[in-house]
């Protein structure tokens, strides 16, 4: 008497095509959300990078005009790229847009103090306008800066800033 023996050993073409699939549905997902991951650090690093420059700008500007001596007279009612008056140090002192040189240049991508660029190569300043108030007889005149900022990156990310400074000339 013969009798059959079935006996499996190994899959079935159609197993193997059916886990197959599956392993490629999967392993697609997960490589989508590691790209979408990654695209979201750079986004978030490149924010950071330009609050990290703006706010350091702000600052230092602000801080500096907060303790101005004295403001030229030429200086009032302005609304330019290009602010200039005299330090707690007595030293004038003049901050503009200016290209990577340090020259003052209303077309610039940089910040410059007194001919020295402070802003960093990571960021472009796309806009800086000095906003003055139109008396400065008074004792209090008061300075708006605002400028927009933007990352170099492949986001494009950027920031709008502004901040108001009273100068307390004594």
């Amino acid at each position: 008497m013969c009798r059959k023996i079935k006996m499996k050993n190994g899959f079935t073409l159609i197993e193997t095509i059916v886990a197959l699939g599956l392993f490629s549905i999967v392993i697609t997902s997960v490589v989508g959300i590691f790209v979408s991951g990654t695209v979201s650090q750079k986004m978030t690093l490149e924010l950071y990078i330009v609050q990290r420059e703006a706010g350091y700008l702000m600052e230092t500007m602000s801080r500096e005009l907060k303790m101005a001596t004295i403001i030229a007279d030429d200086q009032e009612d302005l609304s330019g790229s290009i602010i200039e008056f005299t330090n707690y140090e007595s030293e004038v002192t003049i901050y503009c847009r200016a290209d990577e040189n340090g020259v003052c240049d209303v077309t610039g991508d940089y910040i410059s103090r007194n001919g020295a660029v402070i802003s960093s190569s990571d960021t472009m300043i796309n806009n800086l306008v000095f906003y003055t108030s139109e008396d400065f007889s008074a004792s209090q005149p008061m300075v708006t800066i605002a400028m927009n900022i933007e990352s170099i990156g492949q986001h494009k990310t950027e920031i709008l800033l502004q901040n108001s400074v009273v100068i307390r000339i004594y």
